[in-house]
């Protein structure tokens, strides 16, 4: 028997519908994950494209390249006319703009070019932001005929600069579109702010510039969400909610495997704590939770009374996709990460109650302790795996 035979429960980032994310098992339709959200959003499509989709629509979303559930956070952006540079909401000295001047990231011509007339040349926009406040500041970039570029964030209340001039030309393409961004904290002063996206570094020429973004974080993000377009006045994008219920007969209530690929972006601090629930339970007995927790990687497996078996935390240092895997079965329990078995447990209760769902958040209660990054596949089993079966699965 393989892993394929064996698992009960596959679920991939691949085939959705307004609502839904279809599991490949089981194929009956009773794995199916729902989805809601109740604003639209964006993603990357399979074409490299950002798209937008529908109140309640999976974002499977392309930017690294294969097919991810992102589950995000709501967000707003408070960055106005977010493609229309030549807008009066943006503030220019020595830059001129021509609109719509060539291919955007989402496929249509849309993209202003602008060109700088002389070395001090400057444009940007002033929003107020509030004060001890995270937030992260994003566009998109193609190169012209300008040989470096830079940006900065300076607060006009008193605080230090939130963004000191920094060049970012390195980052940038001229064959292609790259998303910068800056992540900053604001000071005790906040308020009158001037964003600067071509600050002109002592050159001149020509720059592509498209899909301003200003979030106000209100979980622990240290990068860009997806892209939520502007004209004049902020936009938000509502979280979105991953769950199934229904499956006692696929979730394994005395011994099984959790198993998700995943990728988180958070830095570590604020609140509230983000963790992901993966699978769920009817009482205190028996919970099973694969995620993060104040800045660490998260496993904690329960028994009876709710008692944790053990709930270890190494610290995230990645920032890309990982494999994670609980065991559990009476005298019997693990937790893999990346193919090593960084805990076991012998506890007698393990998972002692009936099983019947898996959600992203904590018992399925909204945005409590909820589940925001982006997965690429869920696998349950019924049965507890062996050593060979988990390395393979983590690896």
């Amino acid at each position: 028997m393989t892993l394929l035979d064996d698992v009960k429960l596959l679920t991939t980032a691949n085939a959705s519908k307004v609502g839904i994310l279809y599991s490949i098992k089981p194929d009956n339709g009773n794995g199916d994950i729902n989805i809601t959200r109740s604003t639209t959003a964006t993603r990357v499509n399979p074409s490299g494209l950002i798209e937008t989709v529908a109140i309640n629509e999976p974002q499977i979303d392309y930017t690294d390249g294969c097919g991810c559930l992102w589950v995000e956070a709501i967000s707003t952006n408070i960055n106005l006319y977010s493609e229309e540079l030549d807008n009066a909401a943006w503030g220019k000295s020595d830059v001129t703009v021509t609109a719509n001047d060539i291919t955007s990231p989402d496929g249509t011509t849309n993209a202003d070019k602008c060109e700088t007339l002389s070395a001090p040349a400057q444009m940007y926009q002033a929003i107020s932001v509030a004060t001890n406040t995270t937030y992260t500041w994003s566009f998109y970039v193609k190169r012209g005929t300008m040989t470096d570029l830079g940006a900065k964030v300076i607060n006009l209340d008193g605080d230090p600069d939130y963004v000191p001039a920094t060049s970012y030309y390195s980052q940038t393409s001229a064959s292609g579109w790259t998303r910068v961004s800056f992540t900053f904290t604001t000071g005790t002063n906040g308020g009158n702010t001037y964003f600067y996206p071509i600050n002109a570094s002592g050159v001149t020429g020509t720059v592509y510039l498209w899909g301003f973004q200003l979030e106000q974080h209100t979980i622990r993000m240290s990068m860009e969400s997806s892209y939520i377009p502007t004209t004049s006045a902020a936009v938000t994008r509502n979280m979105s909610v991953f769950d199934k219920t229904g499956l006692t007969s696929t979730i394994g209530s005395t011994e099984g495997v959790l198993f998700c690929e995943m990728a988180l972006f958070w830095n570590g601090t604020g609140t509230p704590s983000s963790r992901q629930k993966m699978m769920g339970w009817k009482n205190v007995d028996g919970r099973a939770i694969l995620g993060t927790w104040g800045g660490s990687w998260f496993c904690w497996l329960a028994g009876a009374g709710g008692n944790a078996i053990f709930s270890l935390t190494p610290a995230i240092t990645e920032t890309s996709f990982v494999k994670m895997a609980v065991k559990y079965k009476a005298g019997d329990q693990a937790y893999w990460k990346d193919g090593v078995e960084i805990a076991t447990g012998t506890d007698a209760s393990a998972v002692s109650a009936t099983q019947d769902r898996i959600v992203g958040s904590y018992d399925g209660i909204s945005d409590f302790w909820a589940f925001y990054g982006k997965i690429k596949t869920i696998q349950v089993y019924d049965t507890a795996l062996t050593d060979a079966q988990l390395l393979a699965l983590t690896s």
